[in-house]
């Protein structure tokens, strides 16, 4: 018995073409998982046509190993030949049941009963797993006979426990095809539906990548995926009629594909004059409006009639506000269908009445723009200071587009080199670093040094360039000091390059006389890390809400939001910096890139773990899509410290590496963050000559006078001590110690006091190290640090087992237990087990349970429930209900197969396990 794979459709190349889809492709081979099981399973993929349903089924097939695949498909030109579909089976298995054989059978004036072909279907399935497990796909479902369905559907009732895996790929408009017993099939319980929705902004850059010359930049990617929603058959078409310019250029408008601009005209024709007018008019206005404004540009006295014809072909939407109705297109191809097929005097005449009736300054440009034959300098002024104006609101998108255009329509001269000064900084905040090198490139070689280099040092400060930047900002400030608008923004830039150096008053200083983005930001963290945090929190003030603030404002909070981080005031910074994230949105890159990977930190210090790494990864693509390169290496340091923590290395590794990779020599944060990083990582790995060899160049740098900001000196203290070196981590540890006393920093007292007692207990000095760790204990106990406190736990709890005090000890270990198993500190709770197991007490190790399936929560309540706890018991010692230890309890017992606390004793201590 044989069965092989017929895979329909045009070639491709999956290597080359195939994008995305990881957690559908995962649902997939789980459910062709349990199908080894004898579980039998059905999935229904859907979508809109050209979303990828096929191809993400083929793709799978492509990854099947050990199975046959049966694979037939629906065609609308055979929709009428009685069982096509099921037909096809004859040329992919052998031998065929005889009623499957001898299908289709067209000569025939009667055909087989469905019941008959669908046990004859049934059959076959049965008889192919015998040999190994079966993946059907059925594509193109609302094109299939009625009669193979039919067929079709007595088979699946029957499937119960088979090692038989069903396909059904469906459009979201196929449904109303499909006879009613397998709709109600495919809708039910016992059917997994996987619908398809567009590919990500991400994901378009990689496919963009694959199919053409060039990587979209992320603003393309942006473009295309709200042009096309994302829809890969559309977004591969623009990719191959588009040129990559187009798609950067904001200006341009982006077409439809040539098919689909066939389509949209067929349903134009079949409105009325009427419905036609209407949806010109709002292809003219834009992807959405209201309909009262559409109405007066297409001089429509009574358009709900035009607006139902419009509505039925499929056109346009409607939906109700509380300003009325608004009516938009159903996605922007059909608006871009429409607009391109409109002739230039249409087009000019339209666009010539929209800026007479819409009342958005911006928008009433853009149709002053579209419609004019010529440019005339007034035009162009009002432009530039429209780009402007969005400018000082933070509104970098729209601010970068108007100026870039009022570049574009600027003759060469002293005004067009200023224009382009501004346009840089625009598409700077905005995290378009190409274009803005591209464009300060355009300045004359004889402009003014202060337009010049303050141009050029802005792209070289954003790219990483910090000695470069340094040398045109320097160059810009005496011609520009006497420009009000260019010296305020010299300044700025002035000030953020001292950040990046950790040059904390000079960033103060040059900060005081700048004006505009994350300037408050640098002054109050440049007091931060000159040692000043109280100045810094003091200069702060009292700042309203953040959804109350004005652009210096959110600065502000900002800035103070890093120094409560710094001063151990972790409540109030998390309430600054969410605050401040959740209406951020929309400010520049470099803003939202620093306020999510702050927030990581906060999150990170006070155990929410998974947050953190939330706010990290976010930071860090930012970091990445947005060509921030000066911030690259810190963003990538923090999104490293929690898997570094868990033990997750490879993914720690990829961001210690894109860190390090992003770093200059004359970024100091950069340098700081990176090395502390790999440091990290390192310890928890274990490896302590690693951490010496990560850490070791920091002690030569000139570092910030803030304690609270660091965390190297302890770690590379603590590798000193255990290789054998501890005059030099005495060397290490003093001066850091020294600064966590004089600034009064419970965190960094809390972890000098940790490393102290290794170092004296290294020394042979038991006293002076129990008191030392007795110290950490109680810095921490003020703190709401929870790894912090788990670490002094678990090094004081070694140090206690290590002179027999072995009660003692085990005390500090479980309580460093608990506490590293929630967070998932899996490398850290290794070492915990095994010393406590070392003192006498029975603990599992995390990677037996992990081994088990156990999720790091459900391995702490197994735990302590394995300890004779009970279950309330439990629920107080990791401050939770009673209700969710009972939850991650049943979890437990369904995971290992048991059902007794008994039974749990014994799974968790099997050596075996």
């Amino acid at each position: 018995m044989t069965a092989r794979a017929v895979l329909t459709g045009p070639e491709r190349s999956r290597d080359e073409q195939f994008v995305g889809r990881g957690r559908e492709l995962a649902v997939l081979h789980a459910q062709l998982g349990r199908a080894f099981e004898s579980r039998s399973g059905l999935v229904v993929v859907e979508g809109p046509a050209g979303i990828g349903k096929t191809a993400l089924v083929h793709e799978f097939l492509a990854n099947v190993e050990s199975a046959l695949v049966l694979d037939v498909s629906g065609e609308e030109s055979e929709a009428e030949l009685p069982y096509g579909v099921l037909g096809q089976l004859g040329a992919q298995a052998q031998p065929v049941p005889e009623p499957l054989a001898q299908l289709p059978s067209m000569g025939e004036p009667e055909h087989p009963d469905p019941l008959v072909v669908g046990a004859a279907l049934l059959d076959l399935l049965r008889q192919l797993q015998r040999v190994a497990p079966v993946v059907m796909v059925v594509d193109g479902g609302g094109w299939a006979d009625l009669l193979s369905l039919q067929a079709l559907t007595f088979a699946l009732r029957r499937l119960r426990n088979d090692r038989v895996l069903t396909i059904v790929i469906v459009r979201d408009s196929d449904h109303s095809r499909l006879p009613d017993g397998l709709r109600r099939l495919l809708r039910g319980s016992s059917a997994l539906r996987l619908p398809l929705g567009g590919l990500s902004v991400r994901e378009l850059q990689t496919l963009s990548g694959r199919l053409g010359p060039v990587r979209l930049t992320p603003q393309a990617a942006e473009r295309l995926h709200r042009h096309t929603k994302g829809v890969p058959l559309h977004v591969r078409a623009l990719l191959q009629q588009v040129r990559p310019e187009t798609l950067a250029d904001v200006d341009a408008p982006l077409p439809a594909p040539r098919s689909y601009t066939a389509l949209v005209r067929g349903r134009l024709a079949k409105c009325g004059k009427p419905a036609q007018r209407l949806v010109t008019a709002a292809a003219v206005l834009g992807t959405s409006a209201p309909l009262h404004l559409v109405a007066r540009m297409a001089e429509l006295d009574e358009p709900l009639p035009a607006l139902e014809q419009a509505v039925a072909v499929g056109l346009l939407v409607e939906w109700r506000t509380g300003a009325g109705v608004s009516l938009g297109f159903r996605n922007p191809l059909v608006r871009a269908a429409v607009y391109d097929d409109l002739g230039p005097a249409t087009r000019r005449r339209l666009h010539l009445l929209a800026a007479d009736l819409v009342a958005d300054v911006v928008h009433r440009l853009h149709h002053r723009l579209s419609a004019a034959d010529r440019v005339d300098d007034e035009l162009v002024g009002e432009v530039a200071e429209i780009g402007r104006s969005q400018a000082a609101a933070g509104l970098w998108s729209s601010a970068c587009g108007c100026l870039a255009r009022a570049v574009q329509l600027t003759q060469e001269g002293t005004g067009r080199d200023r224009l382009i000064a501004e346009a840089v900084e625009a598409l700077v905040a905005a995290g378009r670093p190409g274009e803005a090198a591209a464009l300060a490139a355009q300045v004359a070689p004889a402009a003014d040094p202060g337009v010049r280099d303050y141009a050029l040092g802005s792209v070289a400060l954003v790219n990483g360039r910090l000695d470069e930047a340094g040398r045109h900002l320097d160059t810009a400030w005496p011609h520009a000091k006497t420009q009000c608008g260019l010296a305020a923004g010299v300044a700025g830039r002035q000030a953020m390059a001292a950040l990046a150096g950790g040059r904390g008053a000079d960033a103060v200083r040059w900060a005081e006389q700048a004006d505009g983005d994350l300037v408050r930001f640098a002054e109050l963290v440049g007091l931060g890390l000159a040692g000043r945090v109280e100045e810094g929190l003091a200069r702060s003030g009292n700042l309203p809400a953040a959804s109350q603030s004005d652009s210096g404002e959110l600065d502000a909070l900002l800035g103070r939001g890093m120094l409560r981080l710094w001063s151990d005031d972790l409540s109030g910074a998390h309430e600054d910096l969410a605050g401040v994230l959740a209406v951020g949105n929309g400010r520049s890159a470099a803003f939202q890139l620093l306020v999510e990977t702050a927030l990581a930190q906060v999150d990170y210090r006070l155990g929410r773990w998974d947050e953190a790494v939330m706010h990290a990864e976010s930071g860090a693509l930012a970091a990445d899509d947005f060509g921030q390169l000066w911030l690259a290496a810190y963003a990538h340091a923090v999104a490293a410290l929690v898997p570094a923590a868990r033990g997750e290395w490879d993914r720690a590794t990829a961001h210690v590496r894109a860190a390090r990779a992003a770093g200059h020599p004359d970024n100091l944060i950069a340098q700081v963050s990176t090395a502390s990083a790999d440091g990290l990582a390192a310890t928890a790995r274990g490896d302590h000559e690693a951490v010496i060899a990560a850490l070791t160049p920091l002690t030569r740098t000139h570092l910030p006078c803030e304690p609270a900001m660091v965390f190297w000196p302890g770690l590379l203290a603590d590798a000193l001590v255990n290789t054998g070196d501890p005059d030099e981590a005495e060397n290490v540890l003093g001066p850091w110690e020294r600064q966590a006393m004089d600034q009064e920093r419970r965190s960094a007292l809390a972890a000098t006091a940790r490393a102290r007692a290794a170092l004296q207990a290294a020394r042979h000095a038991s006293v002076e190290a129990e008191s030392a760790f007795q110290t950490a204990l109680e810095h921490s106990a003020k703190l709401d640090m929870p790894f912090e406190e788990a670490r002094i736990q678990l090094a004081y709890g070694t140090f206690l087992r290590r002179r027999g005090r072995r009660a003692a000890a085990a005390e500090q270990l479980e309580a460093a237990q608990v506490t590293l198993s929630r967070l998932g500190a899996l490398p850290y709770l290794e070492q915990c087990g095994l010393e406590l197991a070392a003192s006498g007490r029975s603990a599992p190790r995390a990677r037996d349970t992990a081994r088990l399936g156990l999720t790091p929560q459900e391995h702490t309540v197994a735990v302590l429930i394995s300890r004779g706890l009970t279950n309330r018991q439990a629920a107080r010692k990791l401050v939770l209900s009673v209700k969710t230890v009972e939850y991650h309890l049943s979890h437990i017992y369904t995971k290992l197969g048991i059902t007794s606390r008994t039974a749990l004793i014994g799974r968790l201590s099997d050596p075996r396990e």
